[in-house]
C-alpha cells in the first residue's frame, strides 16, 4: 500500500499511520512486518548523482540534447577512414570540452545539494524513545511516520506532525510559515479534539489509535483524515497539522505524531526548484538552428555534386599517370563520380559541422546567469521599508522582459498598499463617515472621562490614528452610562445594533492575539521540570489577584478637552506594574467591570488578512476590544459589560465561492446561539431575511445601506457587509449533525463543508457595512503612464466591486477623463454578445463613419497591430465577473477580443481566480502576444502561472503569488525599471549575442567553402584542423560572453526618460532574420578570421568597461601565442598536415601583415557601411537616443572645460537637443540632419 507500487496499481485514497511504540521492539520501521514500512523516512536526498552514477547518468542526460547527439555523431563519423577530415583526436576536443564544462557545472550544483542535505539531516529534535520511556535528542533523519516528537518555542518543525498536545491550556499552537510560503504573520493550529490529552496525564504510550490520512500531496492548505478511537472517527483537518519547515511561535512547547516524513512532506513535494520556461528569443534561435541544418545539408550536397562533376571530368584514371588533382585514391577501379559524391558528402558533414554553433546553448545559459545576478544586485529594485530585493525565480527568460505587450495586474496589494484603514461604516441604514480634520470630533473626551481606564496607554500596535465618529461615540457612551446607572438596562434597537456591529467586527475573524514570551520547561533528560499546567494555573491565579488589586486602586483617566478631534486619550496615570503575567481570565463569563489592565492593552494582533486586522483595530478603538482567542472561546472587552467570554461553537471559514465568513457563538448573558456573518455585499444582501423585501422600514434600511455602499465604492473604498442570525437550539443541533458528517468525510470534504455552511447562512438580519481604504502605492500612476507610452497594454483584473475598480482605475491613470468608459454588464451569453457587437459597431462608426460588417469583426482578432485609430475617440472597457463568464465562451470570445483591442484600457471586476487565468490565456493564445501577469495573493496564482512571465509582489497577502512567479518584486513601481531598463538590456544583449554566435560559425564555414572551389571540391583544408576546432571554444569564447552580460546600448536614465525605446525590443529589431550571413565574405585565412571576429565584437559593443577591453585583447594574444608555441614545438603533431614552424615563417613575411589588414577591413566594411547608413539615414528610436546621450556627454565636457554658464539642455549642435529627457518623438524629424550637422564624429558608438 506504499508509494512504490507496480505499474497499473492505484494508490488507495487514504493510508493508516500506526504509533511506532505499539509495534514490538524487534520490528524496525523499514521491516516488512512493520505497518508503516512503506512510508518514507525523514532523511532527505535532493542530489541527482552519486560517485558511481555521476558519469553515466550525466552523459545520458546531456545526450538528450539534439546538438550533443549531432556532434557526437560527427566525431564518430570522423573515425571512418574513407570520410575522415580532421585528426581523430582533434575532432573530439570541442564536444568533449562542452560536455566537460556542463558536467563540472552539474557536479558543482549537485555537491551544493549534498552539503545542504547533510546539514538538514543532522539537525536535532526530541523524539520519544519507547525503550527509555522519555524524549531523547535525535537527528531529523532518524524520525519516521508514527514517531512522537516534542518541539519548543522557536524550533523548526522537522516533519508534518499531527498536533496532540500544546502548552496552551486551550490546546492552541502558533506557527510562522515564512520558510514554507514566506508569510511572517502567525497562524493558529489546534490540537485534535476528542482525545484525552489534557493536563499532565498525557503520555505517548497512552495514544494507541490508528490515524487515517490522505496520500501525500502538494496542497499546503488542505489536509483530511481521522483518528480511529474505539470505533469512532474523530475528524482531522489542516488546523491540526504542523508542516515541516514552519516554526513554533508564542507556544512553550507542543507534542505530536509524525504523519508525513522526508520527501512525502508537503514542503518537500512543493520544492521544485527554479521554474523552467522557454523564452520567445530562444524559440527563434531554435528555429534558426534548423535553418543552419538546412544550410549544412545544402552545402554538403552542393560540394558533393561538385566533387562528382570534378571527378567525372577526368575520363581515364586507371593508372597513376593521369591522377585527379586533390583527390587521392586507394582503389582506382572502385571509384566513380557517384561514389565519390557519396563519400565526400559525409566528409563535408565533418568539415562544415561548425555551421551549427556547438557552444551556443551552454553560452546562452551562462549569459542568462550573469544577467540574473546583476538584475538582483540593482539597488533601484530594493525596497528599504520591507527589506526585500528583486528575486529571479526563473533563470532563463530574462530577455522576455524586453518584449512584453500585455500586462495583467491585480488591484489590491498590487496597485494599492493593502494596508487597510477603516474609513466609514453604515449601521442600520445610518451612515457614519470618518472624516479626518473635522473639529466636531470632540465626543471622545466626554466618553472616556466617564469610563475609568486605570493606568493604561494606547499600544501603537493596536491604536491607529483613526478619527472617531461623534454619533457612534455618543451611542456607545450613552449605552455605557445607562449600564452604570441601572442594573436593568433597556437598550434601544439601534444602539443594540451598533454594539452587535462592533462585536461582530471584533470576533468574526481569525486574528491571533499574542501577549508574552515563551519558554520550554523540559530539561535535558526529556522530562518537564515541574507539572507545567499546574504551574500555569497558579500563575493565572496570581495574575487575577494582582489584577483585582489594580482595579481597586485605579485612578480615572484625565482627558484634555482641547485635544485635537478629541479622538485620542490623554493619560495621566502611570504605567501598570503588572509585568509579564499571562492574559487575565475571568472566573465567570462576565466580569462586570469596565476596567482594562495595561497588560490587556499591551497586546499585538496578527492577522492573515489586512481587512480583518483593520476591522479588529477599528472595533478596539471604539471600545470593543479583542483580548484572547482560543478554538472554543473568545474573550472581548465591551464598553458596557466589561470583559465577556463567548463560547465559540463553530467557525465557517471564508472561501472564494461563498465570499463570506461566519462564526457561531453562544452569548454568555442571554444564552442565545448567534451566527455572525461578514462578506461581500453580493454574498450577504442576497441571503437576508425575507422581511427585508416586505417590511417598509427594513426595505428602507437595505436601500440606504446599498446607497452607502455605492458611495463608498465611488470613493474607492473596499466594502464588507455585516449580518447576524439568532439560532434556536433545535435548529443548531440539527445543522450540527450534518456539519460533523461533512467535516469527517474523506471524499469531497470541501464541497460538503461549503454546502453545510450555505444551509445555515440564510435569513440573516442586516447589521451594516464598512468601507476600508486601500491607498495606491507610490509611483503607480507614473508607472502605468510610462508602460502605456512604451506600447504596453495594461489590464486590471480584480475581485472588487465595479465602482471601486473604476475609481482606482481613474486614480492610477489607467483610465483618463478623455476616455469613454464602456460598461459591459449582462445576465446571459446572448445579451453579452449583443452588447459587445453593439459597442464594436459604435466604435467603428465613430472612427470611420461607416457601419461595421461581420468581416470587420472577424479581422479584428487576427494577430497584428492594434487597429485603434490614434486620431479617434479613446475608449476604456469595464466588465463584471458574471458577464466575463459569458464573454469567455467560444461563441463570444472573438467579439470580446475585438472590443478589447479597440480600447486603451480594460478593467475586469468581480473576477474569480479562474477567470483571471482564462483571460490571460485568451490573449496569449489568440492574439499571440507576450503577456505578463502581476499580483500579490493566492487568487492571482492562476494568471501568474498562465502568463509568459509571472511577477509576484511580496506584500501583505503572503507569498503564494511569489512562489508561483518568475520574478518577485516588493513594489509595483519597480516594474517600470524591470521592463524598460533590464528588459531592454537583456533582450538587446542576448539578441546580439546569438547573432555573434551564428556569425562566428558561418564565417569559418564560408572560408572553407570558398576554398573548395579552388581545390576540386575534394574536402581539403587550408587551415590546420586544431585551429578550426579550438577557435570557437577557446580563442573567441570569452568576448561574446562578456558582451552578453555587460554591454549597454543606452543608459538607464535614457531608457526611463524615453519609454518609446522599448518598442524596438517588442518588434524584435535586434534579432532579425536577415542579420546573419550578409558580411561574412572575404576572409581567407585563420588569422584574419579570428581577428575579424574579435573586431566585430568591438563594433557591436556600445558601452565599454575594462573587462571587455581585457578579454578582447587577451583572446587574440592567447590565439597568437598558441599558434606560435604549437608551431615551434609539436613537429610530429597532426600528421600529415604538420604545422611545424609554419606560423613563424608566415609572420616573418610582410605580405602576411598586409593580407591580414586588408582582409579584415574588406570583411568588416559591409557591416560598417550598413551600420553607418542606417544610423545616418534611417535611424530608429534607439539610434536617436544613443546619439542624444553622446551629444549630451560632449556638451557637459565642453561646459566643464570652458566654465560656460550656458544652461543644461540648451541646443548647441544644430537642431539636436542635448538633454536625454527630451521625448524622442520630438527629435525623430531631425534625425536625417545628423549627417550634415555632425561631420567629424563617428556615428558608431
Amino acid at each position: 500500500m506504499g508509494n512504490c507500487l507496480k505499474r497499473g496499481n492505484v494508490l488507495p485514497k487514504e493510508r493508516p499511520i500506526v504509533p511506532n511504540h505499539t509495534v514490538p521492539d524487534d520490528v524496525l520501521p523499514k521491516h516488512k512486518a512493520h505497518p508503516n514500512h512503506n512510508y518514507k523516512s525523514n532523511r532527505i536526498k535532493t542530489t541527482k548523482y552519486s560517485v558511481i552514477t555521476f558519469l553515466p547518468k550525466n552523459l545520458f542526460e546531456q545526450f538528450h540534447r539534439f546538438a550533443n547527439i549531432y556532434f557526437i555523431f560527427v566525431v564518430a563519423l570522423n573515425w571512418v577512414p574513407e570520410v575522415q577530415a580532421f585528426a581523430k583526436e582533434v575532432a573530439a576536443l570541442p564536444v568533449l570540452f562542452v560536455l566537460m564544462v556542463t558536467a563540472i557545472k552539474d557536479a558543482y550544483e549537485d555537491f551544493r545539494r549534498y552539503r545542504s542535505d547533510k546539514k538538514i539531516n543532522a539537525l536535532t529534535c526530541r523524539v520519544y524513545s519507547k525503550a527509555e520511556e522519555r524524549y531523547v535528542k535525535a537527528e531529523w533523519a532518524s524520525a519516521y511516520p508514527g514517531d512522537f516528537v516534542h518541539l519548543s518555542c522557536n524550533e523548526i518543525i522537522p516533519a508534518d506532525i499531527l498536533l496532540l498536545r500544546s502548552s496552551d491550556t486551550a490546546g492552541i499552537c502558533h506557527i510562522e510559515t515564512s520558510n514554507l510560503d514566506g508569510e511572517n504573520n502567525l497562524k493558529q493550529r489546534q490540537k485534535v479534539s476528542g482525545i484525552d490529552t489534557e493536563r499532565d496525564d498525557f503520555d505517548p504510550r497512552q495514544f494507541t489509535y490508528t490515524v487515517m490520512v490522505d496520500q501525500p500531496n502538494t496542497s499546503i492548505y488542505s489536509f483530511k483524515g481521522y483518528v480511529m478511537k474505539n470505533g469512532e472517527k474523530i475528524p482531522l483537518n489542516s488546523s491540526n497539522l504542523l508542516l515541516r519547515g514552519c516554526m513554533i511561535k508564542n507556544t512553550d512547547f507542543i507534542e505530536g505524531m509524525v504523519l508525513y516524513a522526508g520527501h512525502e512532506t508537503k514542503a518537500m513535494m512543493n520544492n521544485r526548484g527554479p521554474r523552467y520556461k522557454r523564452s520567445q528569443l530562444e524559440r527563434r534561435i531554435n528555429r534558426d538552428v534548423i535553418w543552419c541544418v538546412i544550410l549544412l545539408l545544402f552545402l554538403c550536397f552542393f560540394c558533393a555534386i561538385g566533387s562528382g562533376i570534378w571527378l567525372g571530368g577526368y575520363n581515364d584514371i586507371t593508372d597513376n599517370t593521369n591522377l585527379v588533382p586533390f583527390i587521392p585514391f586507394s582503389d582506382l577501379d572502385f571509384y566513380s563520380p557517384l561514389f565519390q559524391g557519396f563519400i565526400v558528402f559525409w566528409t563535408y558533414i565533418i568539415i562544415y559541422q561548425s555551421v551549427i554553433p556547438l557552444p551556443l546553448y551552454v553560452s546562452v545559459e551562462l549569459v542568462k546567469l550573469g544577467q540574473v545576478y546583476f538584475i538582483m544586485q540593482d539597488l533601484e529594485l530594493y525596497d528599504e521599508e520591507s527589506d526585500k530585493r528583486l528575486e529571479c525565480r526563473a533563470l532563463n527568460i530574462t530577455e522576455d522582459l524586453g518584449q512584453i505587450e500585455y500586462i495583467f495586474s491585480d488591484k489590491t496589494g498590487t496597485l494599492t498598499e493593502n494596508k487597510m484603514e477603516f474609513k466609514s461604516c453604515t449601521v442600520g441604514g445610518v451612515d457614519y463617515p470618518h472624516i479626518p480634520g473635522d473639529d466636531s470630533y470632540t465626543g471622545q473626551s466626554d466618553f472616556d472621562s466617564r469610563l475609568s481606564l486605570a493606568g493604561v496607554s494606547r499600544s501603537s500596535s493596536i491604536y491607529e490614528n483613526l478619527p472617531l465618529e461623534p454619533a457612534l461615540q455618543r451611542e456607545l457612551s450613552n449605552m455605557c452610562l445607562r449600564s452604570l446607572e441601572s442594573v436593568e438596562l433597556t437598550i434601544p434597537p439601534h444602539v443594540k445594533r451598533v454594539q452587535e456591529f462592533f462585536l461582530l467586527m471584533a470576533i468574526c475573524n481569525t486574528v491571533v492575539v499574542s501577549h508574552h514570551p515563551h519558554e520550554d520547561l523540559m530539561d535535558e533528560s526529556g522530562f518537564l521540570a515541574e507539572p507545567y499546567f499546574n504551574r500555569n494555573a497558579d500563575q493565572a491565579s496570581e495574575a487575577m489577584d494582582h489584577y483585582n488589586r489594580l482595579q481597586q486602586t485605579s485612578t480615572p483617566v484625565s482627558v484634555s478637552k482641547s485635544s485635537k478631534f478629541g479622538s485620542r486619550l490623554s493619560l495621566s496615570a502611570s504605567q501598570s506594574d503588572l509585568g509579564d503575567y499571562p492574559a487575565t481570565l475571568s472566573e465567570g463569563s462576565v466580569t462586570g467591570s469596565s476596567f482594562l489592565s495595561d497588560y490587556s492593552l499591551r497586546t499585538r494582533y496578527e492577522a492573515e488578512s489586512p481587512d480583518e486586522l483593520a476591522l479588529v483595530k477599528a472595533a478596539s478603538t471604539y471600545g470593543c476590544r479583542l483580548l484572547k482567542r482560543s478554538p472554543d472561546k473568545v474573550i472581548v472587552w465591551l464598553p458596557a459589560e466589561g470583559e465577556v467570554e463567548f463560547a465559540v461553537l463553530n467557525v465557517l471559514h471564508f472561501d472564494a465561492t461563498r465570499k463570506r465568513m461566519s462564526v457561531i457563538v453562544r452569548h454568555p448573558l442571554s444564552n442565545e446561539i448567534i451566527l455572525f456573518v461578514k462578506g461581500a455585499d453580493t454574498a450577504i444582501l442576497s441571503i437576508l431575511n425575507k422581511r427585508y423585501k416586505e417590511d417598509h422600514e427594513d426595505k428602507h434600511t437595505v436601500s440606504e445601506t446599498e446607497k452607502h455602499l455605492m458611495s463608498y465604492a465611488l470613493r474607492g473604498l473596499r466594502t464588507l457587509c455585516m449580518a447576524r442570525k439568532v439560532l434556536s437550539e433545535d435548529e443548531y443541533q440539527a445543522w450540527l449533525v450534518g456539519q460533523k458528517e461533512a467535516e469527517s468525510a474523506m471524499e469531497d470534504r470541501d464541497r460538503k463543508i461549503m454546502d453545510s455552511a450555505c444551509r445555515i447562512e440564510n435569513d440573516l438580519d442586516l447589521l451594516g457595512a464598512t468601507g476600508i481604504e486601500d491607498k495606491l502605492q507610490d509611483g503607480v500612476p507614473e508607472t502605468i503612464a510610462k508602460l502605456r507610452e512604451a506600447g504596453i497594454n495594461v489590464w486590471v483584473l480584480t475581485g472588487d466591486k465595479q465602482e471601486t475598480a473604476i475609481q482606482i482605475a481613474y486614480a492610477s491613470k489607467l483610465i483618463s477623463k478623455d476616455q469613454i468608459v464602456i460598461t459591459i454588464n449582462a445576465h446571459n451569453k446572448d445579451e453579452t454578445q449583443d452588447l459587445l457587437v453593439h459597442h464594436l459597431g459604435q466604435i467603428h462608426r465613430d472612427w470611420s463613419g461607416q457601419q461595421q460588417t461581420q468581416a470587420d469583426i472577424d479581422t479584428a482578432v487576427v494577430p497584428g497591430p492594434n487597429p485603434a485609430n490614434a486620431d479617434g475617440q479613446m475608449y476604456a472597457m469595464v466588465i463584471d465577473g458574471q458577464t466575463l463568464n459569458h464573454a469567455l465562451l467560444p461563441e463570444n470570445e472573438k467579439f470580446f477580443l475585438a472590443l478589447s483591442q479597440k480600447c486603451q484600457s480594460v478593467v475586469c471586476c468581480r473576477a474569480t481566480p479562474i477567470q483571471k487565468g482564462n483571460v490571460v490565456k485568451l490573449v496569449r493564445d489568440h492574439l499571440e502576444k507576450m503577456t505578463l501577469a502581476i499580483g500579490d495573493g493566492a487568487n492571482d496564482v492562476s494568471m501568474i502561472q498562465t502568463a509568459d512571465i509571472g511577477v509576484g509582489i511580496s506584500g501583505q497577502e503572503g507569498m503564494q503569488a511569489v512562489m508561483a512567479s518568475d520574478f518577485a518584486i516588493a513594489r509595483f513601481r519597480f516594474l517600470e525599471r524591470l521592463l524598460l531598463v533590464h528588459g531592454h538590456w537583456c533582450y538587446d544583449r542576448l539578441a546580439k549575442f546569438a547573432g555573434i554566435m551564428f556569425y562566428k560559425s558561418l564565417i569559418s564555414v564560408w572560408v572553407l567553402f570558398w576554398f573548395q572551389i579552388f581545390s576540386g571540391f575534394s574536402g581539403s583544408l587550408m587551415i590546420d584542423s586544431l585551429y578550426l576546432t579550438l577557435q570557437h571554444v577557446a580563442f573567441t569564447a570569452l568576448p561574446p560572453l562578456i558582451n552578453g552580460v555587460f554591454d549597454k546600448d543606452l543608459s538607464a536614465e535614457t531608457l526611463l526618460a524615453n519609454p518609446v525605446l522599448y518598442k524596438p525590443c517588442q518588434r524584435s529589431e535586434a534579432y532579425e532574420n536577415s542579420a546573419v550571413g550578409i558580411w561574412e565574405f572575404g576572409t581567407t585565412i585563420c588569422v584574419c578570421e579570428i581577428l575579424s571576429i574579435l573586431l566585430m565584437f568591438g563594433i557591436e559593443t556600445t558601452s565599454w568597461v575594462w573587462l571587455q577591453w581585457l578579454v578582447l585583447v587577451l583572446s587574440f594574444i592567447i590565439f597568437w601565442m598558441f599558434c606560435v608555441i604549437l608551431n615551434a614545438i609539436f613537429f610530429t603533431f597532426d600528421h600529415p598536415s604538420n604545422p611545424y614552424w609554419v606560423m613563424e615563417n608566415t609572420i616573418s613575411t610582410p605580405i602576411h601583415s598586409c593580407i591580414v589588414i586588408i582582409t579584415c577591413v574588406v570583411a568588416l566594411m559591409p557591416r560598417l557601411l550598413v551600420r553607418t547608413l542606417q544610423m545616418s539615414l534611417f535611424p530608429n528610436e534607439i539610434h536617436i537616443a544613443r546619439r542624444q546621450e553622446k551629444c549630451q556627454a560632449e556638451d557637459e565636457d565642453l561646459k566643464i572645460s570652458v566654465h560656460s554658464p550656458e544652461p543644461r539642455g540648451q541646443q548647441t549642435n544644430g537642431d539636436l537637443p542635448h538633454n536625454s529627457n527630451v521625448p524622442l518623438r520630438e527629435n525623430s524629424s531631425r534625425a536625417r540632419h545628423w549627417h550634415t550637422s555632425v561631420t567629424e564624429e563617428s556615428i558608431i558608438t
